[in-house]
């Protein structure tokens, strides 16, 4: 492994070059512009944080194409499950006639103690996650870390929570983020 790939200079061309087909290959599975456009970006994005730890075994493009169709299924695979809980908010009854305001309230002081006893970085990109519904590469430029380190962050969260109990189901966290933040 090279220390350093690519340059700027260098890797200012592998993006001028490499954009489009890419966007159009993200595009042929996810069916969205913007979408393929924010897996290639993001792509580029890890790509330049890790370039010094990835072993290209051949040419840069077959990388580039293979990581950004898997990025590519990998969305449509969340999307498909995201689909799939859709109608657990639609049948869900409005909040005053959920649970009683007393057992809300203590379950959502649980939640947010949980949530408090994680370590600062993780509990920092969690919520920029979840309540704020930033992306990966945006949490990760913002914190100064790569995106591995930010899905890194967000599992450990979710497993803490699952782990801890606090919760009957992992989509209660975002009905609670829901209602503190929004």
């Amino acid at each position: 492994m090279q220390e350093t790939p690519f340059s700027l200079e260098q890797f200012e061309l592998l993006f001028k070059e490499h954009f489009k087909p890419l966007a159009l290959l993200a595009y042929s599975v996810v069916k969205d512009k913007d979408v393929a456009r924010d897996i290639v970006q993001e792509f580029f994005v890890q790509f330049w944080e890790t370039q010094h730890t990835i072993p290209l075994r051949g040419p840069f493009e077959i990388y580039a194409a293979r990581t950004v169709k898997n990025r590519s299924l990998n969305h449509i695979a969340r999307q498909e499950v995201q689909d799939k809980h859709q109608p657990l908010f639609a049948t869900m009854p409005p909040e005053d006639q959920d649970a009683g305001d007393g057992e809300r309230e203590q379950f959502f002081q649980r939640l947010s103690q949980a949530i408090d006893c994680m370590p600062e970085q993780r509990r920092r990109v969690f919520l920029m996650s979840a309540a704020d519904n930033k992306k990966y590469a945006e949490i990760a430029r913002e914190l100064n870390i790569s995106i591995n380190t930010v899905k890194f962050h967000i599992k450990a969260a979710y497993v803490f929570l699952r782990n801890e109990a606090f919760f009957p189901l992992w989509i209660s966290v975002f009905i609670f983020l829901k209602k503190i933040f929004l």
